[in-house]
């Protein structure tokens, strides 16, 4: 018998006569009991996999049989663009139970806002940022407006848990639940993750419901998968582009905007209507995109990570993707986005351009065959956002008293792990570097702190997360887009850019307002972003090493891909490549590891060996492995004492000790990971960033499992 039954009359007439369903999907009949019953819930499906309505039709039955007050419905998004997406559709599920929406974002007018204060909604759409915006408000009652949250709904879970915006978010939630009246239930939507259950655990925080993984049976449907190598002639790429998309409606994926750009360069000129969407286009031209490519056919959009949230851009033909997503994951839910209609084939093209692309397209590919996926990171040491949560707080409250921040936290997953000594110091840190004062039993903001945080707006404490300075490209005045400030310091006044698929000439530069005016070009050059890749896990660095170290034939290869992929496979052996082996290559004043285990097993390996000698530099550290030099040219790193001492991490259970850990922390690389971090006293900043880029466990199991071979290539 279908969960169907357990909806209220109102919401089973409204699937039935407005969604016009004949049946529940496998995700909707699972969820719907768990959610009416009360539980917390991170509730796993693919894009278009009915996730929205798995959440929101049983909690909107509770609102119906409940009789709530508005507002009692916190949906969040982790982009503007997802709210706007999903307005309609939730207003279409409200309308069930004659119950009303409320976006709320930057873009909204504050005459609207206002009246939104005074005749609420039950769904309350909105931001992490615009939530703090509200929290962090003096003018707003917040009793008022939060004591009826008995829902928050957090859409692409999965996008917040891996980011400090996630972290930034569990916080804001917690502040909230200190205003309601209710147990706030909370439900996650993500697509497929390697460790839901952490997620959950993640997202519980200090409510005491019940939580489950809500996680149906995958679909076997069929699916085409291409590895097409990009050689150096650029003509053979445009074809086999076109050759694929020609006709079909096509969403084409790059890992950066540079890239994105001079792919609409590329493509243009075969008869296909082309249109690029990333961060650096101006939001009203991002959406005629989208309205575009919803309506037509022989169209593509090439995208980078903008489009891979479940924004709706209607039914696709084919994804195609340059080089390979930086994970699993992320391949799965561009995979997702296309195969949907019925008696459809999924259909993905992955379009690798160099050797080390190509071996990771078929890894990222051989992984998610398997069914692996990663584990999104969780950090438990946050001491950045709690340093901005509690200049937050004490903002919005006019002055608070320590011990009920500490309180209001200590349940936040990633404020776990921080001691009351470690939340002490940060405070005492705090009133020294004047962000804070004290007085009589309160601490409040200093004087100094609104000047270090934008004024009376304090609008740097709205977003957790930093943005680089941008000017702002227009043409007739109209914003376009806009370019990092870097870039245009490098060209000077008078320079051609391409953005936004067309080409632009400088007509002026305004440095004060940060400005660029711009009128229209023949030919031009693609603007640089700046981009960081992250880090690469152990699992895809080790099944890269077992590509190149095996002798499949894979089926998914052509011909061509596999005759260059044994090519790479030669090439590594003849070098020594082997697996099961931690090769070291012996040079005249260093030694390099190739260890294929990935960046945080990389560092910590490292760091432990670098701390043998003080002499001893760690280098270059990269997924692949490192490179360990000696300061002192005069001196030779002793090849004996390292392989002694990876044998000690190999055989010795507690190497890893607390003297050991307090030197990895001492030598941990400052690495820039947030916009708060650079507030944080030396020690604290230490300890988080030793959660972030070590991994001591997964180092003990990789060294206990492989020998060491050494290469000598200095005689």
């Amino acid at each position: 018998m279908s969960n169907f039954n357990l909806l209220c009359e109102p919401i089973k007439n409204g699937i039935i006569t407005k969604l016009g369903w004949r049946n529940l999907t496998p995700v909707q009949e699972l969820s719907f009991p768990e959610i009416i019953s009360g539980k917390n819930a991170i509730i796993l499906a693919p894009t278009a996999g009915g996730k929205t309505e798995a959440a929101f039709l049983p909690v909107l039955n509770v609102v119906y049989t409940e009789n709530l007050e508005p507002t009692s419905i916190i949906y969040v998004s982790p982009i503007k663009a997802l709210l706007n997406n999903q307005e309609e559709r939730l207003k279409k599920l409200s309308s069930f139970v004659y119950s009303g929406v409320f976006k709320w974002h930057g873009d909204v007018e504050s005459s609207e806002k206002k009246k939104f204060y005074k005749n609420p909604s039950q769904i309350l759409m909105i931001t992490p940022e615009s939530l703090e915006v509200i929290l962090m408000s003096q003018k707003i009652d917040k009793k008022k407006l939060f004591e009826n949250i008995r829902f928050i709904v957090i859409d692409e879970i999965h996008a917040f848990a891996d980011s400090e915006r996630g972290i930034h978010l569990m916080a804001v939630v917690e502040r909230i639940q200190s205003f309601s009246k209710f147990d706030i239930q909370r439900i996650g939507l993500s697509a497929t993750v390697g460790n839901p259950h952490e997620i959950l655990k993640w997202m519980q925080g200090s409510s005491t419901r019940e939580g489950i993984v809500i996680n149906p049976p995958k679909e076997k449907k069929p699916k085409k998968i291409e590895i097409k190598y990009v050689d150096e002639a650029k003509d053979d790429f445009q074809k086999d582009i076109a050759k694929r998309i020609f006709g079909k409606k096509a969403l084409f994926f790059s890992n950066s905007r540079t890239a994105a750009e001079e792919l609409k360069l590329l493509i243009e000129g075969s008869g296909i209507d082309c249109h690029v969407h990333h961060s650096s286009i101006n939001k009203y031209f991002r959406e005629i995109a989208e309205e575009k490519f919803k309506l037509g056919n022989n169209t593509a959009i090439i995208a980078t990570s903008t489009l891979e949230l479940g924004i709706d851009i209607g039914d696709l033909d084919i994804v195609l993707q340059l080089d390979s997503p930086n994970s699993v994951s992320s391949f799965l839910q561009r995979l997702g986005r296309t195969g949907r209609r019925e008696n459809s084939i999924a259909h993905f093209v992955f379009f690798p351009t160099n050797k080390e692309k190509l071996v990771f397209s078929i890894a990222i590919l051989n992984l998610a065959i398997r069914g692996w996926v990663e584990d999104v990171f969780l950090v438990r040491k946050a001491y950045d956002i709690l340093f901005q949560q509690i200049l937050a707080i004490t903002l919005s409250t006019m002055g608070t008293d320590i011990e009920s921040i500490y309180k209001l936290f200590k349940n936040v997953y990633s404020f776990s792990e921080i001691t009351k000594d470690d939340f002490i110091s940060l405070v005492k840190h705090m009133l020294e570097n004047k962000y804070l004062m004290f007085e009589r039993g309160k601490i409040y903001i200093d004087a100094e702190t609104e000047k270090k945080f934008g004024g009376r707006n304090f609008i740097t404490l709205y977003s957790s997360f930093d943005t680089n300075k941008e000017f702002t490209v227009k043409y007739k005045n109209r914003p376009i887009g806009s370019l990092e400030r870097w870039f245009v310091n490098a060209l000077g006044d008078n320079f051609q850019f391409v953005l936004a698929g067309r080409c632009w000439q400088t007509d002026k530069i305004d440095y004060e307002r940060y400005i660029i005016h711009v009128s229209e070009a023949e030919y031009a050059r693609s603007p640089k972003w700046m981009s960081e890749g992250g880090f690469v896990s152990f699992e895809l660095a080790q099944e890269y090493l077992n590509i190149l170290t095996s002798n499949e034939a894979f089926n998914f290869l052509n011909k061509t891909e596999l005759d260059l992929l044994n090519e790479i496979r030669y090439e590594e052996r003849s070098f020594g490549l082997e697996r099961g082996k931690i090769l070291i290559e012996e040079n005249k004043n260093d030694f390099i590891f190739y260890t294929y285990a990935g960046n945080r097993v990389n560092y910590t390996l490292a760091t432990a060996l670098s701390l043998i000698n003080s002499f001893y530099d760690i280098v270059g550290i990269n997924w692949k492995g490192f490179k360990l030099r000696c300061r002192d040219k005069e001196f030779k790193i002793n090849l004996d004492i390292i392989s002694e001492e990876i044998n000690k991490i190999r055989t010795n259970p507690n190497y890893f000790d607390k003297e050991k850990i307090k030197e990895l922390i001492a030598r941990v690389p400052d690495i820039a990971t947030s916009k708060f971090q650079r507030y944080l006293p030396q020690e604290l900043r230490r300890k988080q960033l030793f959660d972030y880029i070590y991994d001591i466990e997964k180092t003990k199991e990789f060294v206990k499992e492989n020998q060491i071979k050494i290469l000598k290539i200095y005689y």
